[in-house]
This record gives structure tokens, sequence and C-alpha cells, in this order.
């Protein structure tokens, strides 16, 4: 009898505390998804959105800031748990990973890969460069997407679309000024992030693999964490000292200990992009596509005013000439796709608009999964 009285006792010990974790996640995202509801309508998602290009630069300049005490590896691998563990509360990821199919995981795998080439090229050169001038050089990403679409998609160019990723071209040579005085090879570094990034989207437009878009979100943070903690391993095994250039350094730093500022600048990065994906996700499901497009290309003078305000950095004006041009040539994009009826949210140039595109092709796709 106390054997049995006992092991009740044992029992009630291991899964109460369990069920008492599942019953807090499941409220957890029942709140969520009720908080969702009411902003579906479309002033609350173009707001919800406009907030979040508000809030995104802030986050690249907090990596910013602190490329110059910790390394590239460090901020990536921490970030990405952390990331991790908020996705996984609020979502059915991990479940949704299990599910996929081989194939299909790959897949997800081999896309997440080109984002996250993309990203360290991106977060890398916030070490020597303008905050303005990274976020601006990427967002000419649409118009190399619509370049690649020909030798990947069969797609021809038009005279307008042309025209357009002409003046988003011009003006990354611009802001770059190649042979001048002032050019910096690190501006390689982020059109090399656009060019990766392109290379992300056309994949996803290409392949529109099955799969949920927690799945998705989730694959791509895991492999932000594995890319992380990988480098952070060649940091330890082959140390390099001080080389006197911000982007090396940031790049080849080994692990330190991270500071209680170093912690809350990477949660509050987490918390933006994790805004990010949801105000996105949301604005896409609410509103028209090319009414949603050009709002995140507000993130270009947003990016500004961070870099005015945290470290004094007024852009030059070649700088704003070329930051006019890419702004015109990209919202000329993606106007000329939507005349063509070409997936707008396929093109957009921020991470969140690629889980919103996948999330349309899984809708675009879910009546052919009826026969398998």
């Amino acid at each position: 009898m106390i054997i049995l009285l006992l092991t009740r006792v044992n029992v009630l010990v291991i899964w109460l505390p369990r069920l008492f974790t599942m019953a807090a996640r499941a409220t957890w995202q029942k709140r969520v998804a009720h908080m969702m509801e009411r902003f579906t309508t479309p002033s609350y998602a173009l707001g919800l959105l406009g907030l979040a290009m508000a809030v995104i630069p802030l986050n690249d300049a907090l990596i910013k800031i602190m490329s110059a005490s910790i390394s590239l590896g460090q901020v990536v691998a921490v970030r990405a748990l952390l990331s991790l563990v908020l996705v996984l509360l609020v979502s059915d990821g991990l479940r949704a990973v299990l599910n996929l199919s081989a194939p299909v995981f790959w897949q997800f795998v081999g896309r997440a890969i080109c984002l996250v080439v993309a990203m360290l090229l991106f977060f890398v050169s916030l070490g020597s460069l303008p905050l303005a001038n990274v976020i601006a050089i990427f967002f000419v990403a649409p118009m190399i997407i619509t370049l690649l679409s020909v030798p990947f998609l069969g797609e021809q160019i038009g005279v307008h679309r042309l025209a357009s990723v002409s003046a988003g071209m011009i003006g990354v040579l611009v802001i770059v000024q190649p042979g001048g005085a002032e050019f910096q090879k690190e501006n390689l570094l982020v059109i090399g992030a656009a060019v990766s990034y392109a290379l992300f989207q056309i994949w996803t437009r290409r392949l529109k693999a099955d799969g949920s878009l927690s799945a998705m979100v989730t694959v791509q943070h895991l492999c932000y964490f594995v890319v992380g903690a990988l480098m952070v391993l060649a940091n330890l095994i082959w140390p390099v000292p001080p080389t006197g250039n911000a982007t090396l350094d940031f790049l080849m730093r080994g692990p330190v200990l991270m500071s209680p500022m170093d912690w809350l600048f990477v949660l509050i990065c987490c918390l933006s992009v994790l805004f990010l994906s949801v105000a996105s996700s949301n604005a896409y499901r609410s509103v028209e596509a090319s009414v949603i497009a050009p709002f995140e290309y507000t993130a270009i003078p947003f990016g500004a005013f961070w870099g005015v305000v945290i470290w004094g950095e007024w852009p030059t004006t070649q700088a704003w000439i070329g930051m006019v041009l890419i702004l015109v040539g990209g919202i000329y994009t993606l106007y000329r796709e939507n005349i063509r009826n070409v997936d707008i949210a396929s093109s957009a140039p921020m991470p969140a608009a690629a889980a919103s595109a996948q999330q349309n092709f899984d809708n675009e796709r879910q009546p052919n999964n009826g026969s398998g």
C-alpha cells in the first residue's frame, strides 16, 4: 500500500509540472492567436508593419554596437537559440519539422543556408560601414531577383523592369563609389548578401515546397544556430589576434563572456525579428501585397535615423542620392511585378516577407495535397 501510494505521488510530482507547462503553453498560444485576430483589419495590419519597419533597423544597429566586442558567430548562435525558444513557445514548429518528408526538409535547409549566408554577410559588413548604407544597398535584392528570374525562371525583362533595375543598380554605384577615394571593399559583402538573399527568394519561388510556415521558420533558426555554433568552435580552435579591421575582428574574434547589456541587446534583436515576422505575415494575410511591399522600403530612412541617433552618422549627399534611386527602382520594380501578376511577397526584400511568401505557396498547394 505504501509502495503504491509513493508510486502515485511520484507520478504526480513528475507529470503535474509537465501538464502545467503544456497547459500554460496552450493558453499562451491561444492568447497570441486571439491577439492576432484583433490586428487583421487593414489599418491595424499596416500600422503594425510600419512600427516593425521602424524597429527592425534597431536590430541591425544593436548588432553593429556588439561588433566592437563580441564575435559574429557568438551573436548569431545566441540570437538563434533565443529565437528558437520564442518560436517554439508560440508555435508548433518542432512538430511541423518532424512531420516534414526528407526531400522537403532538405529543401528548407538549402533555402535556409542561402538566407544564413545573406545575413552573415550583412551583419559582418556592419562592423565597418554606416548603418544606412548597408541597409540601402541590401534593398537592391528585389532588383537582383528580377535579373536572376531570367536564367532561373525563364522570365523576360521588359523596358520598364529594366529601367527600374538600372535605377537601383546606379543607386548602389553612387553609394559604393567604386574606384573612388572613399571606396570600402566591405561594400562588396553587402552586395553579396543581397545576391544570396535573392537566390533564397528565387529558390522559394521556383520550388514552392510543401510544409508549414512554422516549419520553415524553425528550420531557418536551427540553421542559424548550427552555423553560429560552428563559427564559435572555429574561433576557439583557431584564435586570431586583433587585426585593426573592424569587419575581420567581428568575424574572427574569439568568444567572450557576454555582459548583461549584451544579453539585453540580443534579446531585443530576437524580439524585433519575431515582431517583424508576425507583423509581416499578418499584413500579407490582411492587405493586398502590392500595398504592403513598398512599406518595407521604409527601413531605409529608418536605418538612416538610427545611424544619426546612435553614432551621428549623417549620410553623405551621394548616399542620399543612392538611397532615393534604390527606393524608386525598388518600388517601381514591385509595381511592375504586380502588373505582371508575379508574387509580390517573394520579391520583397525582408526575410519575414519570404516566410509570408512560403505561406502563400502553402495555401496555393493545399487543394492539390488531397490526392497525396
